[in-house]
């Protein structure tokens, strides 16, 4: 039996990295000189730098592949060993031994309660 279905691979999470240089000029204000941003494929970053305040903002959306796999199963077929509850010699001793003595007392009684029966009867 073969059985289809989709199994689901996380993916890594992304990163980013953001290197800059500051300096200051001759009226005290921090200048951003130079920047470089390092990224993974799905990150979209947003940099801002204004009066001295640096925000960078990034958005990561995170993402599941879903690959489709097969599974199999062999069915093998095994004899599989049934035991039988067996009575054992004493047992079945027993259970004979018994049918004999119903039949023997029956056979000792019924006459003798019919004979009592006819009495009455009479």
């Amino acid at each position: 039996m073969v059985r289809e279905r989709l199994v689901p691979v996380y993916l890594p999470p992304d990163s980013a990295l953001l290197t800059a240089l500051f300096e200051c000029d001759s009226n005290n204000r921090v200048i951003m000189k130079a920047f470089n941003e390092l990224k993974s494929r799905d990150v979209s970053s947003n940099l801002t730098f204004d009066d001295g305040k640096l925000d960078y903002q990034t958005v990561v959306h995170p993402d599941t592949v879903y690959l489709p796999s097969k599974d199999s199963l062999i069915y093998v077929p095994k004899e599989v060993p049934v035991y039988v509850n067996r009575l054992t010699w004493w047992q079945e001793f027993w259970i004979r031994l018994g049918k004999f003595l119903g039949v023997a007392i029956l056979l000792l009684v019924v006459p003798r309660l019919l004979k009592a029966l006819l009495k009455l009867l009479k």
